[in-house]
């Protein structure tokens, strides 16, 4: 079962439209040697205005060598996400300002001790496949606040991790913390733990702190992403066909940059891209056109072969609640049927101001229930039951007969949070609603779930990088 928004013929028209935008009116790259870079790959540089113009031949050739596939391995080594063809996986929503806290489920500001909390129910939930930073640790000091982050991540979950540096000496020692944990530098390059996410400046902007990033990153051998967030009718095209075309000259910019730190360096193409509300000025993310555009990214990414980061499972409601469910039920089911490889921004409300780890559980759940979706109908021999119904015949019943007890497990999908029982059994355990029952399963992960713990002498190993950072 897939989603395409696009003919093979537009997915190609598209293509040629990115080409003449870098060739005609280009980047500009904020990094001195970037552009050096560049220019000694064939790019026309004016150094004096940083603005980049990249022939045809080069950007194909950078595709060309971007790996068609990368893996990653969760903390105890066994293979947890294949980002290849039309595979799906979620990740946690990351970095937003506010959380709903899990206990009073008041909006408050951000602190380390809610991105630990979110990567223990991420470490929990079968269907949040990456964990990230949930939110900004606003309580820890500016210097040293991405390395608290990613420590409180990289504690409480083994699942593989989208990180998030605000500086390049920060990325080298986020990726120095993802070593230590897998045993050394060459076993992380071999089984990485995590990627990094860099973003360019909507429009056709890349900041030199982001080239920065993008290639320390690379450098030390680890997958990077590259993924602009351009808002249609403010920072991109009002028409979705341009914000596709600009939203892919901004990511495959990263992608060229990647590849000419490193032949073959392995880069993940992304975006997130919407529209911009024209009656609030919003970004939204419950907007219809940010699914269709997701899934256009999808296909075009797939023409390139190469691993794709796109959106879902989000909302601009303030609440979890019925619009919460709806916003991000649809851009979900859109993600994974246009086979998004990683479909981040799971749990994100308020257009991405706000974490709802409410949100989290209940999407855990609509992704199981979706995949059975995708998954379709098995016909075989054993599946059309055709010996079995002329064993039951007219008038008899199946429950009894064995072919049930061996395939309802996989035939029927089963609720753990969606309630199927009847209305007296469902009134005399309290009248719960979906997000009552989302919260009283999310208060139990957090009171009885106990993620795999890291060793001892690792952990201390992880605030000494952090307490000598911070002492310099």
């Amino acid at each position: 079962m897939k989603l395409n928004v696009l003919s093979k013929d537009e997915v190609e028209r598209l293509h040629l439209a990115i080409l003449q935008v870098f060739e005609k009116t280009g980047v500009k790259v904020y990094s001195r040697r970037a552009l050096e870079m560049l220019k000694n790959a064939g790019a026309e540089v004016e150094e004096r205005t940083f603005r980049v113009k990249i022939p045809s031949y080069l950007v194909e050739e950078c595709i060309k060598n971007t790996p068609k596939y990368i893996h990653l391995y969760s903390r105890d080594s066994k293979l947890q996400l294949k980002l290849e063809r039309d595979n799906f996986y979620t990740v946690l929503g990351s970095t937003v300002v506010n959380v709903i806290d899990p206990e009073t489920f008041k909006r408050v500001k951000g602190k380390k001790e809610y991105i630990a909390k979110a990567a223990k129910v991420a470490d929990a939930l079968p269907n949040i496949h990456t964990a990230a930073q949930f939110c900004l640790a606003l309580d820890c000091s500016p210097e040293v606040q991405e390395l608290h982050e990613l420590e409180a991540v990289f504690t409480n979950t083994v699942k593989p991790v989208m990180a998030i540096a605000y500086s390049p000496q920060g990325a080298k020692k986020i990726i120095e913390m993802a070593a230590i944990i897998k045993g050394g530098m060459d076993k992380l390059k071999k089984e990485p733990l995590l990627f990094m996410y860099t973003e360019p400046t909507s429009p056709l902007e890349y900041s030199e702190k982001a080239v920065e990033i993008l290639i320390e990153t690379v450098k030390l051998g680890v997958p990077v992403l590259s993924a602009p967030c351009v808002q249609a009718g403010a920072t991109g095209p009002v028409s979705l066909a341009g914000t596709l075309v600009q939203s892919f000259v901004e990511s495959l910019t990263g992608l060229i940059l990647a590849q000419l730190t490193r032949k073959g360096a392995p880069t993940i193409i992304g975006e997130v891209s919407t529209v911009m509300d024209m009656r609030t000025g919003v970004m939204s993310y419950g907007a219809p056109e940010f699914s269709i555009i997701n899934a256009a990214s999808s296909q075009l990414a797939h023409y390139y072969g190469i691993p794709f980061f796109g959106t879902g499972g989000c909302s601009d409601s303030k609440l979890p609640d019925e619009q919460a469910v709806a916003e991000a039920t649809t851009s979900l089911f859109a993600a994974m049927l246009s086979g998004t490889n990683l479909i981040h921004d799971v749990g994100y409300l308020e257009g991405a101001m706000t974490g709802s780890l409410e949100m989290v559980v209940i999407i855990d759940e609509l992704f199981s229930m979706m995949s059975r979706i995708i998954k379709g109908i098995k016909i075989d021999e054993e599946t059309l039951a055709l010996n079995i119904i002329n064993d039951v015949g007219p008038g008899g019943h199946y429950l009894a007969h064995k072919h049930t007890l061996k395939l309802f497990s996989e035939e029927h999908w089963l609720p753990s949070l969606i309630d199927r029982r009847r209305y007296e059994n469902w009134k005399i355990d309290g009248e719960k609603d979906m997000i009552t029952r989302a919260r009283e399963k999310l208060q139990k992960i957090l009171r009885e779930h106990e993620p795999e713990p890291l060793p001892k002498e690792i952990k201390q190993e992880l605030a000494n990088i952090i307490k000598g950072t911070y002492q310099r």
